[in-house]
């Protein structure tokens, strides 16, 4: 390429590069790899995880809680897909105080996470949006796969202005 035709498409190509670069979401540890959430991200999950820690191992019919931390006061979903690749939800819109860490389910949910059938290698996910979402616009249920639980919660946070999705793993035996 000659000298000449490089200054013609130098310009272009920067401008396409930052173009490109203001839809990038950044991937964290804790969060779905790239590729997988298509909406952008605010950094608000600071921490979520099983409340013995990330990969821990749970065995069938104990409680399972998790931990989880907010920058900013909003509303956490939590959803699931097991070993088989299918998608379940835990809860919806539960109430996150900023800054502090809150384990779920909280009491006042009266319910417990208890570890069930199928064993193995489950993932987690923590949505966050700013106000409560929409339950009868997204359902998780009868969903196989994490592209198909990828785009479940792209739909389910899209749209609010300030959301997150932090990822956490467990296995039951």
């Amino acid at each position: 390429m000659t000298n000449r035709r490089l200054f013609r498409v130098l310009p272009f190509a920067l401008l396409l590069a930052a173009a490109l670069s203001a839809c990038t979401v950044y991937v964290r540890p804790g969060q779905p790899s790239s590729g997988q959430i298509s909406v952008p991200l605010n950094d608000v999950i600071t921490s979520f995880q099983p409340s013995r820690g990330a990969g821990a191992v749970y065995y069938l019919g104990e409680n399972i809680q998790f931990r989880i931390r907010t920058s900013q006061s909003g509303y956490i979903t939590l959803s699931a897909m097991d070993p088989d690749g299918r998608v379940y939800v835990l809860a919806r819109n539960i109430y996150v105080p900023a800054f502090r860490t809150t384990v779920l389910p909280t009491p006042e949910m009266r319910v417990t996470f208890s570890a069930a059938p199928p064993t193995g290698f489950h993932r987690v996910r923590a949505s966050f949006t700013s106000s409560p979402t929409d339950t009868g616009q997204v359902r998780y249920q009868g969903r196989s796969g994490l592209q198909a639980w990828s785009i479940a919660i792209d739909h389910d946070i899209d749209g609010y202005p300030v959301r997150d999705v932090a990822e956490t793993t467990l296995t039951i035996r």
